[in-house]
This record gives structure tokens, C-alpha cells and sequence, in this order.
């Protein structure tokens, strides 16, 4: 059994390295008379576009703040929280960084006390969250403190690519698919028209399904309390897990292997042609209407409009560190990239429609085509939705490797969906 606990963070010890340091990593400085400076580092994960906005963004910010010099690194998801981890062994987090509080990646960050509290710097009006919903600035909380802000919010999208429905001779629901089983009819149809696949292997735990699959049954992945660290039962994590199965042994998604080896929007199957539909976070409709170079449309998730299981949350949080020593100008920076209106232009909301209203606001004269049917689909999925799950309790990250570690294995036919339920309900229970 799992015992409530701290758990360590990263890798070996010898790994530990003094500063975390991305492959994009830059030190943009503005000039100043002033003479001396505070200096601060920057994390977040994400490719070389965002790295480019983002550091134009902190560039105004030391124009505007020429006392301050920003750092800044960034990674690829996966080695992100890898090396964040190995950053946190040194007492070496960056003074600002992106998180997402209740995320179970995160949750070692939270468990480890390196997450500094918010409140403080909100009260004494250092950042201002005026703009920001209150679900909103919920989501950051744990047992009432405020741990993270969002730095833009998002919903899952199901993207669709037209010229197969038309192949298949099927109509795109315009509000999306009344049920998964009205889906998989559908998915049926479209293999036979793409000659290869029907779908993108969204089906993944790891992807926010089994999150919004969860909530359709008015169960969560994770408890918020109480004596086991999941919230899901068995019927809806094996009748999930089954749905997988069959649809890979029936080649509506790709195998397991081929789906794991992908490599960004540039590497998908629907981007590829060899599929027609995917979920994805709708902020990132862009890089594959980019990369397939062909119309695609999204719509919301199966059985959307039949509930509130939809979310709309951030889509990530702007973190500061509990072992900066420059915190007061860590808050400026962090109530600057949240509500800076020219800031915002400069992001050009990838990571989201801005959290804060009045920057929004600001921006949507200007959004091109893309960003409308972001702000689009976002819109719509906010009457369908309700507010994100409770964050989870210590010990989740634990639970979200093993949940990881039993897909694999189901897919791999090693255990059964079933086994794989119980493997992971006797590791979640809490002594």
C-alpha cells in the first residue's frame, strides 16, 4: 500500500545540476542607468514559437522594469518536469515557472513545499487577479492558498478532418457526437475511407480523456480526500480500458507502439492523412491546421452537450518558487505576463485565450482566423462545462505513473483492464 507521504524528487543525485538550464535557454537584459539589478529566471515548456513570443514579452517587461534582468529556458514537455525535478534537488527552481496545480506531474512540486503561496503578493495588490474568473483562481488553490495563476485558459477539442468525413459520405456534428458509441459508428465508417485509420490514439490517459471520461460518470481521476488517492471505479476504468482495446485490435486507432512514437502535430496521423479525427488542446489547433495543410474543424467532445463534464480551465499556472530571493520582483513579473494587454499581443494567445478579461479583450480585434475558431470552440465549451476537479492529494504523481505503466502493459495485452484496476486501487489506498 502506499503510505501518505513527501516523496523525493528526480533522479540520481549525481544528476542534480546547479541551474536548469534548457535547450532554449536565454538571457535577455535591458539596459539600465540605474546600476544594480535584480535578476531573475524563467521556466516553461514548449517549443521554439513559444519560446520567441514569450521572450519578446520579456523583453517589454525589462523595458518597462529596466531594474530587472529576466533569464529564461524552456523545454519540451516530457523533460521539462525531468529537469525541473533535477533543478529542485540543488534548491535551484527558477524564480518564476510554469506548473499546473493538480496535476499529478506537478503534484511532487506541491508535496515538496517549493511552490510558494500567492495570497501575500494578491493582498498587497502586487498582482492584481480583478480580471481573472474566481473558478479560475480556485483552480490554483490547495486547502485555501493561492499556489499558481493561470497563464491563459483552454479546452479538449475534437479535431476532424472534412475531406474524410466527405470520402466516408458522413456529416460532422456540428455539436459535436451525442455519445461514444454514435463515435465509434462513425470511426468504423472512416477507416474503411482513410485506408489506414479511423483516429489519432487520443484515447490515452495521458491525453485528458480518461480525465473528461471520468467526470461523464461523475467520478474524478483523483479523490480530493478520503482513504484512497484515485477517485474512479471499476466499471469506468475497465469499460475505458476495453474501448481501447477493441479499438486498436479493430485498427481505429494506430498500435500503441506506432501512437507512443509520434513526435508532435508534424508526426500525427490526422496531419499525415492516415486518420480523421483527434482530440487536442484547442490552443494548439493552429500547429496542426498548419502542419496538414488542409481544412480542419473542431467540435466538442462525445456526449458534451448532454452534461458539465466539460472543462474550461487554465491551461497551465505561472508558478514562483518558495526559495527565490526575489520574490517581490518574481510577483511583478508574474502580474505582468497575466495582465500586460501588449504583453498579450506578443503571446499571441498560444497558450490560451488570456485568463484576464480586460486582455482578451484587448486582443480579439486582432485574432486571425485560427484564434477566432480557438476563441470559438472555447466559447462554446464554456456553456457545456463545469468547474475543474479539486486538486488532487499528495501522493498523486506516484499514481499517475502507475496508471501510465498499466496502459502500457493492457495495450501490450501483459494484464487485463481489470487486473491493471486493481493493481492501482491497492497501490492508492492511503494507510
Amino acid at each position: 500500500m502506499m503510505k501518505k507521504r513527501v516523496f523525493a524528487f528526480g533522479l540520481a543525485s549525481v544528476l542534480a545540476a546547479g541551474s536548469l538550464t534548457g535547450y532554449g535557454s536565454t538571457e535577455v537584459k535591458a539596459e539600465s542607468a540605474s546600476g544594480e539589478k535584480t535578476t531573475l529566471r524563467f521556466a516553461w515548456w514548449g517549443g521554439q514559437e513559444r519560446a520567441d513570443m514569450t521572450n519578446e514579452a520579456v523583453e517589454l517587461f525589462m523595458e518597462k522594469n529596466p531594474d530587472i534582468v529576466v533569464e529564461t529556458s524552456f523545454y519540451p514537455w516530457d523533460s521539462y518536469w525531468e529537469n525541473l525535478s533535477i533543478a529542485s534537488t540543488a534548491n535551484n527552481v527558477p524564480d518564476v515557472y510554469q506548473g499546473y496545480i493538480g496535476a499529478g506531474e506537478f503534484q511532487q512540486f506541491m508535496d515538496g513545499g517549493i511552490v510558494e503561496p500567492l495570497d501575500a503578493y494578491v493582498d498587497a495588490g502586487q498582482i492584481d487577479i480583478s480580471s481573472i474568473s474566481e473558478n479560475l483562481v480556485a483552480e490554483g488553490k490547495v486547502n485555501g492558498s493561492l499556489y499558481g495563476l493561470p497563464f491563459g485558459i483552454n479546452t479538449r477539442a475534437m479535431l476532424v478532418a472534412p475531406d474524410m468525413y466527405e470520402k466516408a459520405n458522413l456529416e460532422i456534428p456540428e455539436k459535436g457526437y451525442e455519445s461514444w458509441e454514435a463515435l465509434e459508428e462513425d470511426l468504423v465508417k472512416l477507416k474503411e475511407a482513410t485506408g489506414k485509420y479511423a483516429a489519432a490514439d487520443f484515447v490515452e490517459y495521458e491525453g485528458d480523456v480518461f480525465k473528461y471520461w471520468c467526470r461523464q460518470h461523475g467520478e474524478t481521476v483523483y479523490a480530493p480526500e478520503g482513504d484512497s488517492l484515485i477517485g474512479f471505479s471499476k466499471d469506468t476504468f475497465v469499460d475505458f480500458y476495453e474501448m481501447k482495446v477493441r479499438w486498436a485490435d479493430e485498427g481505429l486507432i494506430p498500435p500503441y507502439d506506432v501512437s507512443q512514437a509520434e513526435n508532435g502535430p508534424e508526426d500525427n496521423t490526422i496531419v499525415k492523412g492516415e486518420s480523421a479525427v483527434n482530440i487536442i488542446p484547442a490552443s494548439q489547433y493552429a500547429n496542426f491546421a498548419d502542419a496538414a495543410q488542409k481544412e480542419l474543424k473542431m467540435i466538442l467532445l462525445p456526449g458534451a452537450t448532454t452534461g458539465e463534464a466539460t472543462m474550461v480551465p487554465a491551461s497551465l499556472h505561472l508558478c514562483m518558487s518558495s526559495k527565490s530571493e526575489n520574490k517581490e520582483a518574481a510577483a511583478k513579473l508574474i502580474d505582468f505576463l497575466i495582465n500586460d494587454e501588449e504583453a498579450n499581443k506578443l503571446m499571441k494567445a498560444e497558450r490560451g485565450m488570456p485568463a484576464s478579461d480586460k486582455a482578451r479583450a484587448a486582443m480579439e480585434p486582432d485574432f486571425n482566423d485560427n484564434q477566432k475558431k480557438v476563441l470559438a470552440i472555447t466559447d462554446e465549451a464554456v456553456e457545456y462545462s463545469s468547474a475543474n476537479d479539486a486538486p488532487a492529494m499528495e501522493g498523486s504523481s506516484d499514481i499517475q505513473k502507475l496508471i501510465q505503466e498499466y496502459e502500457e502493459r493492457i495495450m501490450y495485452k501483459d494484464v487485463t483492464p481489470e487486473e491493471a484496476y486493481e493493481a492501482i486501487a491497492e497501490a492508492a489506498q492511503i494507510d
